[in-house]
């Protein structure tokens, strides 16, 4: 098996009768530098999150410069859990290769099974997981664990371009919550906690460091998408799709999404700062509706007597935001609503989670004049520039 894993398992050789749905499929290299128009989208920061975000942290405790590690798992495993899909069986006939049409057949006995991880972010019954571990299923469960009977999940809101879905439940009880904790304060180095179902091994616990930070040439399942990823040596594998990294505090900082299966210790996880910006409009919606300023952007490369930081305007759109607002080609945007931007991609998820008819501020730079703030009111995406944008992003442009 090679090239970039998404961690939906395929467990049937580890776990039995339970057999994985479809495998792992591949990853193929995100497009660089792609404009802002790609991606455009309201934000609905709702109170869903509010109160895992509230929720207690168990207090560390020092041992050996960490704290207790022992603890920290013991309070975040209740909050995670298992997601059981049941996937259509596919129409006989589809494919040229009798041998793998035979031992898809052994294997799998009527529909296919799923299984990847989530946690609960609020008592009733709210679950965070992969969008790629639910896209497509006739059934969705979720396993609490612990000798529970499987609940059935509603696949309230789902967003494919940055592999987040919500689920809900309709627990018998209160469920444990895991806090949410501020992606963007991560560093590298920092140690890290992945819990989930690795070959649906549920509640497995596996510790490491980030390893990097800002990834975003990875997109899992080849399509386009808006990725930012956190890069992790703590275990990954099949199966801890939708699970959560977790730092020391007991916090979430991310969702473990993909793995290289041809590398060791080479795991990547969503930012949950990228999750808080959406799961109001999915738990609304079930959609990101995007929206969009008008410009494709490239990243600056370093130059003599230039100040770094910053992404340069390379095209404007004629009647959108940003020519309405007076932006030009050659102007550098350095920040947005205070977010310091150093990448394309980045801008790219503050426009498009920022909300349709909100008014943000740029910090911008244009040649021989001093840094400037700007407002800009940003419009929802039209149809012909999505178009535009993703096939571009297709392209690799």
């Amino acid at each position: 098996m090679s090239g970039w894993t998404v961690l939906l398992a395929a467990v049937q050789l580890v776990a039995g009768p339970a057999p994985g749905a479809g495998g792992a499929a591949p990853a193929a290299p995100a497009a660089a530098a792609s404009p802002v128009a790609a991606s455009a989208g309201a934000s609905a920061r709702g109170a869903l999150y509010t109160e895992a975000a509230r929720a207690p942290a168990p207090p560390p405790q020092a041992m050996a410069g960490l704290p207790d590690l022992s603890r920290l798992a013991e309070a975040a495993i209740p909050a995670v859990v298992g997601v059981v899909t049941l996937q259509p069986e596919p129409p006989q006939g589809q494919g040229s290769d009798d041998g793998l049409r035979e031992l898809f057949d052994k294997l799998h006995d009527g529909p296919r099974r799923g299984i990847g991880s989530g946690f609960v972010i609020q008592r009733d019954g709210w679950v965070l997981t992969n969008a790629h571990v639910v896209e497509g299923a006739d059934r969705v469960e979720v396993d609490l664990g612990g000798g529970v009977p499987r609940l059935a999940a509603r696949v309230v809101g789902l967003d494919g371009e940055s592999d987040v879905a919500l689920l809900k439940v309709d627990a018998p009880r209160p469920l444990p919550v895991v806090p949410l904790g501020d992606s963007d304060r991560i560093t590298v180095a920092e140690w890290v906690m992945v819990i989930g179902s690795p070959f649906g091994l549920d509640h497995s616990v596996t510790l490491g460091i980030i390893s990097h930070t800002g990834r975003n040439d990875i997109s899992p399942v080849g399509r386009p998408g808006t990725y930012d990823f956190i890069q992790t040596d703590a275990s990954i594998n099949p199966g801890n799709s939708g699970g959560p990294l977790l730092n020391l505090r007991g916090e979430v900082v991310g969702i473990a999404t993909a793995v290289n299966a041809t590398g060791q210790g080479i795991g990547f996880a969503i930012p949950i700062n990228m999750a808080k910006e959406i799961v109001g409009q999915l738990r609304e919606r079930g959609r990101v509706v995007r929206s969009w300023m008008g410009v494709s952007v490239r990243e600056l490369t370093p130059q003599q007597g230039v100040p770094p930081g910053g992404v340069e305007i390379t095209e404007v759109a004629a009647g959108g935001p940003a020519a309405v607002a007076g932006l030009r080609p050659g102007d550098v945007i350095i920040s947005i609503q205070g977010h310091a931007v150093h990448t394309p991609s980045r801008l790219r998820w503050y426009v498009s989670t920022a909300g349709v008819g909100r008014e943000v501020e740029l910090r911008l730079r244009r040649a021989g004049n001093p840094e400037r703030t700007q407002k800009v009111l940003l419009a929802e995406v039209p149809v012909h520039e999505q178009a535009r944008a993703e096939a571009r992003q297709v392209l690799g442009e």
